[in-house]
């Protein structure tokens, strides 16, 4: 007959058991995790430059101090067309220039116009890059709390902090899935320092070189304001010195134009004899995002009244997207300079030339990472490289072209 004693030990060894097997289960199915595990120490340090708040304050100052001389010189303008302005008594004195005067003035007038414009763009892009920068210093902050609360933890510690298995196992499940997220949170929050530091530096010397511009244009103008009700002789034109910015873009057309004869010959080397892609047959090399933001060809600066030729079309803006092939083919060319990295370079930063058949080739520029390599055989929309800013860029996008025989000629006519 059993009695309580025996009872009572048959229980502990039966809780026993169980305590074992539940252990052992948990062991085995949190193996993987504790060997993929790092803990916050071992994660990369990201250095984050946010910019002082003085001079976020001096940006908005600035861009605010910008919208004020936009709209005084729009009003100038505008009472200089005949508008509703013309007949405020504040600008009534430009109605008493000449009407060469007032011709002249109206151009200056725009120049001045579109540099502000310039300057005011540069600061949005870099206020707007702080922003984000700080957001995901936020959202990274909050992720390694999170880690850093569980990483000197041991499992039996979870378990027993938990309310039941099913509540252990969902702890470990949080920790496991916050560990999967980690490593793209650490590259957003990378793509972020780099953008902003990038934007940074733009904007700091866009906003220099159009205040520049902005000044001459302004005094012009005063000096034909000078002259009102005098029959003077027209004002010598006077040429804006070209910004930092746009010999980086003369560059970049430069470095265009000598890729020309470098793609045919590699092209003619390759001998390759299948059929070209017929127009309106590629796919779009960027997924997800089926816009053209900038478009292929002519455009006359409003500064500079210089003809400036965009030899491809710009698509996406995300770091990190992926960029696929646009048609069959071979890689005939890839340049990476700045390999791995989201901004810097020069010209078309990091970059891939892929050769399609009969004299046709497509070019990826400004990438972060470039995925494939010379010889590599492709397929229509198959990814070869990731979206970055790299080279004479000014944010994240793919910078697409197409050639026929090594001429340019407009990408919209084969992926539209």
């Amino acid at each position: 007959m059993e009695t309580a004693a025996n009872r009572i030990q048959h229980n502990k060894k039966i809780t026993f058991r169980v305590i074992k097997y539940i252990l052992l289960v948990s062991c085995v199915m949190i193996t993987g995790f504790l060997f993929s595990y790092q803990p916050v120490s071992a994660y990369p340090q990201i250095v984050i430059s946010l910019a002082d708040q003085e001079d976020i304050d001096e940006a908005r100052q600035k861009k605010e101090e910008t919208e004020d001389q936009l709209d005084d010189i729009q009003a100038k303008i505008d009472a200089l067309k005949g508008d509703a302005s013309s007949l405020d008594s504040d600008l009534s004195y430009l109605n008493q220039l000449s009407a060469e005067q007032q011709e002249q003035y109206e151009e200056i007038a725009g120049e001045l116009q579109a540099a502000l414009t310039e300057k005011q763009t540069a600061l949005d892009m870099y206020l707007q890059s702080q922003d984000t920068l700080a957001q995901k210093q936020t959202e990274y902050s909050t992720r390694m709390s999170v880690m850093f609360e569980y990483q000197n933890m041991s499992t039996l510690e979870i378990m027993l902090e938990s309310d039941s298995v099913a509540g252990f196992f969902t702890n470990i499940e949080l920790i496991s899935l916050i560990g999967d997220a980690d490593q793209q949170i650490m590259d957003e929050l990378q793509a972020a320092v780099d953008d902003a530091q990038m934007k940074s530096d733009y904007a700091q010397q866009e906003a220099i070189d159009m205040q520049a511009i902005a000044d001459q244009k302004q005094a012009e103008l005063d000096d034909l304001e000078s002259r009102i009700g005098q029959t003077a002789d027209a004002l010598e034109e006077t040429q804006a010195d070209i910004s930092a910015w746009e010999e980086k873009e003369d560059e970049l057309e430069a470095v265009s134009d000598s890729l020309d004869s470098q793609i045919a010959q590699l092209q003619a080397a390759l001998k390759k004899s299948t059929a070209a892609p017929p127009e309106g047959s590629m796919t779009w090399p960027y997924p997800g995002d089926y816009t053209i933001y900038s478009p292929f060809g002519m455009r006359m600066h409003p500064i500079y009244h210089v003809q400036k030729m965009h030899t491809g079309v710009d698509l996406g803006g995300v770091y990190g997207n992926p960029i696929v092939a646009a048609a069959d083919g071979t890689v005939i060319l890839v340049s990476e300079p700045v390999e791995g990295q989201n901004t810097g370079g020069s010209g078309y930063g990091n970059y891939v030339v892929i050769d399609h058949g009969g004299g046709v080739s497509t070019l990826y520029g400004h990438c972060k990472d470039v995925l494939v390599a010379v010889g590599d055989t492709v397929t229509a929309g198959e990814q070869i490289a990731v979206c970055g800013s790299t080279g004479t860029s000014t944010g994240a996008h793919l910078h697409f072209e197409v050639r026929v025989n090594g001429q340019k000629v407009n990408p919209a006519d084969y992926i539209t």
